[in-house]
């Protein structure tokens, strides 16, 4: 019997040692798990796509706040200000009065008549148009009196306006084109490309024939008949004329489509010029017209009086 009781005993004894190692390494074992698990095994954030009521963190508002509010004070501080009544200014006062502050004024009075359009408000808004109106006339007229005084400011000379001066300048004009399009004509050639079926390539052929009898050489190319011709200049668009130098062979389109013979000449001289070293703030202007009002390049009376000072000293 006492054998017995010390059996069971020692049963129970060994039963407990072996749970509470259990109990201690089963939680060892798991924290291990957990560690050597992959991070792309670790929870993650459920949200709507596991269909789990997810509250979206509110996004930051307080810069998007902080503008609207100093939005919100610039726009105040501008419905807030205020000029003096009218009748306090003098009339020299906002006739020589800066335009950025007479045009703060000037809106004013223009708002606050047409929010309320009363007598008062529109007889004084009225009166601070004339001001403006008169302010415009004044600097009008001392910009006549400097362009008299001062002929070299005005392009009076080189835009004419008379019927004499205009028919002059036509005559300028047309004599330089022909005589610089049949200097040049030894030196430079046009390509005119057509295609069959193509009306507006005969027109541009009839014009040419003027240009021709001015001793401009001109060969024609089929874009049907010469593919290569057409890839090497890009050609999209029939008549297309482009000018080339026999010399260097580098050229310059003058024309996609018809246009005129006076035209032509124009583009033409001011692609020669181009191609031969011409800077391009010079484009558009004629040989008679360099050196005048109408050259970019030609400085300002002031500059060049201080560049003429700086030679003489």
């Amino acid at each position: 019997m006492t054998r017995k009781i010390v059996s069971i005993i020692i049963f129970l004894a060994v039963i407990l040692v072996t749970y509470s190692g259990y109990a201690q390494t089963e939680p060892k074992k798991a924290e291990d798990n957990q560690k050597n698990t992959p991070f792309y095994y670790s929870p993650t954030k459920e949200g709507w796509w596991w269909y789990k009521n997810y509250v979206k963190p509110a996004p930051k508002k307080e810069e998007k706040e902080n503008k609207e509010v100093a939005t919100q004070d610039k726009d105040s501080k501008e419905q807030q200000w205020k000029p003096k009544l009218l009748k306090e200014y003098s009339y020299e006062e906002l006739l020589y009065m800066h335009p950025d502050e007479f045009k703060k004024i000037y809106d004013y009075y223009l708002k606050l008549a047409v929010q309320r359009p009363t007598e008062e408000n529109v007889y004084e808004f009225y009166n601070l148009q004339d001001v403006a109106r008169k302010k415009a006339l004044l600097f009008t007229h001392y910009s006549g009196y400097v362009w008299q005084k001062y002929p070299e400011l005005s392009t009076e000379r080189d835009i004419p306006i008379v019927g004499p001066g205009l028919f002059e300048k036509a005559e300028l004009t047309q004599s330089e084109l022909r005589q610089f399009a049949r200097k040049n004509a030894q030196e430079y050639g046009y390509i005119v490309f057509v295609q069959p079926h193509c009306p507006y390539c005969e027109s541009q052929l009839k014009i040419l024939k003027y240009a021709e009898a001015d001793g401009i050489p001109i060969k024609v190319v089929d874009i049907t008949k010469n593919p290569s011709a057409q890839r090497t200049f890009a050609i999209e668009v029939t008549p297309t004329i482009i000018l080339v130098s026999k010399k260097t062979g580098q050229y310059m389109p003058i024309s996609a489509g018809v246009i005129s013979l006076d035209e032509i000449y124009i583009r033409t001289a001011r692609a020669i010029r181009m191609l031969e070293g011409e800077v391009p703030e010079r484009y558009g202007i004629y040989e008679f017209q360099k050196g005048t009002s109408l050259d970019p390049t030609e400085p300002s009376p002031l500059w060049k009086k201080n560049n003429k000072d700086k030679e003489v000293k």
